[in-house]
């Protein structure tokens, strides 16, 4: 054996000791931005205020209905942080914003509560179509079209409860809980969430003419916008925004001319926007914009339309 043969035996021989293994690298949290807070998206925020804002132009500005817009946009605030909250699997980033906007909406919303007792009877509404929002965070499905309709039903029935509670002729003395005892309704009884107790409210028929009116724009929306984004080139989708926007044109013509111009409006752009985003491209900024502009309409043209058309 030669002996660089048996220098390299002996080096082989020596142990040589292991690497120790590096520590884990600490996972860095990246800090809130404005996003995590408010949502960047305003044709999400029209969708969601603007039927009450409808609603509160309907009965008129008070302090009742003003504290219950407030009240209802924190509730909105809530619901979008908590949706991140789940969508994240219960992430500790977005703990934060859910728990202020919680905190604020307790401190406002439980005094209002105090006051104005009987809005409670519309809470297992409500507690059904948010947890149907939170479902599908969990799942990430909140684009699907049940979550769509579970926020659209959520945001139309606040234009019924804005004109409810704001209504002088259903709560004449300031308080819906003296009104729902002059019914017959006793919020605080056993009895108190019985489907007769719902059949027995009072509802304002403006309030529920504006939240239909509402309803059936924002699913068009829902259907137009998809048409542009998710499922731009689905034929499916494009031929069932077309469909329903005639429908709207047509139902809105036999109810008033206003209502039926509005529709042309929208149908217009269902069939344009949709064809020329074939030749070029629309940035999703575009969208929401039309939207954004479509629904002020729909909200100016509700209010104006609906009170002469009740009365």
């Amino acid at each position: 054996m030669s002996d660089s043969a048996a220098n390299d035996q002996n080096r082989a021989a020596v142990p040589v000791p292991a690497a120790p293994n590096p520590s884990p690298t600490p996972r860095t949290v990246r800090p809130l931005t404005m996003r995590d807070w408010i949502p960047s998206q305003p044709g999400a925020w029209a969708m969601a205020i603007l039927p009450a804002l409808t609603g509160l132009g309907l009965v008129g500005a008070s302090v009742t209905t003003i504290w219950l817009l407030a009240c209802w946009i924190l509730c909105y605030c809530v619901q979008y942080a908590t949706a991140r909250w789940l969508k994240s699997r219960r992430s500790r980033r977005y703990l934060p914003p859910m728990i202020v906007y919680m905190a604020v909406l307790a401190a406002i919303g439980v005094p209002f509560i105090l006051l104005y007792p009987a809005v409670l009877l519309w809470s297992p509404l409500f507690a059904v179509l948010a947890a149907l929002s939170f479902i599908a965070a969990w799942k990430r499905q909140e684009r699907s079209i049940w979550a769509n309709i579970a926020v659209i039903l959520a945001a139309c029935s606040m234009t019924v409860v804005i004109c409810w509670i704001g209504d002088p002729s259903l709560s004449p003395h300031s308080s819906a809980t003296q009104s729902l005892s002059s019914h017959g309704i006793d919020l605080f009884s056993p009895d108190r969430w019985s489907i007769s107790a719902w059949l027995a409210i009072p509802l304002p028929h403006a309030g529920l003419i504006a939240a239909a009116v509402f309803a059936l724009y924002e699913f068009g929306s829902v259907l137009f916008v998809k048409t542009m984004i998710r499922e731009r080139g689905s034929r499916v989708y494009l031929t069932a925004s077309w469909i329903w926007h005639a429908t709207l044109t047509v139902a809105g013509f036999t109810v008033s001319p206003w209502l039926g111009s509005l529709g042309l409006v929208l149908l217009i752009r269902a069939v344009t926007l949709p064809v020329l985003a074939r030749h070029r491209k629309i940035k999703p900024v575009v969208v929401g914009l039309t939207e954004l502009v479509t629904i002020l309409l729909a909200c100016v043209l509700t209010v104006t339309v609906v009170p002469p058309r009740i009365g």
